[in-house]
């Protein structure tokens, strides 16, 4: 157990030194290939243009740091798909790749790594194992595809989708080794690395975003580990716990694209309704806004590690108690960043006045 986490630590350490360094590096390649997001409308938040690809240091750091600690524990599918995934995201950032493109390219990936056995074969429904036969394959490509484009469409606010991603993997982690599944829980905790190593520069202000091909490749890293890690174990709602984990932007993508259908627009239209925005309507900060998800994402990380058979099973009302403390924590946190938000309205609303009686 020691040698495990001693493994853990200095992985992870690697992971964010890598990515540490490498940022810089992408940042400059990135402004001599032109790889830019120009804010030519109202939706994006940032009012200059900002370098883009900064996921290809998450790549990098992920990729040399797994090859180091886990050996031929990481399918040679991940990597290849992985590739497959930030090449797609390099030209979308560059080029604004079409839908139909992003699509058939994401499916690529996906269907890569089924061919070396990554699937979600079965699930276990309150305790009843179910083989999913012929589904396996549609329902894998689905969660895949799912959550490549969930982490893509949440990525609005300077750190939000990597600081989410980051927080995920420590639920991802956690599930993993409270099953017994370390190897399952290692990649968790490279990316973990990965995605620190970049929040420094990535943080509002940001000096460079992640662009597609970093949502792309965080996304699909995350189904990686979840199909590898999660779907996989014994528990008695093995199928509701990564669901729980990603529930955030699952299902801000989700109602995103239901209300784009009803409006009559395509599920891929732009626009300033997602939840993030809507915080920021609210009246909340960039900094207060992306405080706000973290918590609720750490929430759902909660739900998902307390869910876990091995978790107080002799306990069980303790589960209940840590569910309530971590609601109440989370809800005290966001009412404090809304509470502060407010009263600095005040003030200026009051200085306003004051200056128009002066």
């Amino acid at each position: 157990m020691e040698d495990t986490l001693i493994n853990t630590i200095i992985a992870v350490a690697l992971a964010f030194v890598i990515s540490l360094a490498a940022t810089p590096l992408v940042r400059r390649l990135a402004i001599k290939i032109g790889a830019m997001d120009i804010p030519k409308d109202n939706r994006r938040m940032h009012k200059v243009p900002m370098p883009l690809i900064g996921g290809l240091a998450i790549f990098i750091s992920f990729v040399v740091t797994c090859i180091l600690f886990m050996g031929t524990n990481m399918r040679v599918s991940v990597y290849i798909g992985a590739a497959i995934i930030v090449i797609l995201g390099i030209f979308d950032d560059i080029y604004d790749i079409k839908a139909v493109v992003k699509f058939i390219v994401q499916i690529i990936a996906a269907l890569t790594l089924i061919s070396d056995g990554v699937l979600i074969s079965s699930i276990t429904v309150f305790g009843v194992y179910v083989n999913l036969g012929w589904l396996s394959y549609p329902l894998t490509v689905f969660w895949i595809v799912a959550l490549v484009n969930a982490f893509n469409l949440i990525d609005g606010l300077d750190g939000l989708s990597c600081g989410m991603c980051a927080i995920c993997c420590v639920s991802l982690f956690a599930v993993g080794i409270v099953m017994g599944n370390y190897n399952g829980a290692l990649p968790a905790a490279i990316l973990f690395g990965s995605c620190m190593g970049f929040l420094p520069y990535n943080f509002y202000p940001a000096k460079i975003f992640m662009g597609d091909t970093g949502a792309y490749f965080l996304g699909y890293i995350m189904a990686v580990i979840s199909i590898e890690g999660v779907f996989k174990m014994s528990a008695v709602i093995s199928f509701l716990l990564p669901i729980i984990i990603f529930a955030l932007p699952l299902f801000d993508t989700a109602f995103a694209f239901i209300r784009r259908i009803l409006e009559g627009e395509g599920p891929f239209t732009p626009d300033k309704k997602h939840l993030h925005h809507r915080l920021i309507e609210a009246g909340l900060s960039q900094k207060q806004a992306v405080g706000v998800l973290y918590s609720i994402c750490a929430f759902c990380g909660i739900v998902a590690v307390i869910s876990t058979d091995a978790i107080l099973s002799d306990l069980p009302y303790m589960k209940w108690v840590i569910l309530f403390a971590a609601a109440a924590v989370t809800i005290a946190f966001d009412y404090i960043l809304s509470g502060r938000r407010q009263k600095s309205g005040n003030k200026k609303g009051k200085d306003a006045k004051k200056s128009d009686r002066v």
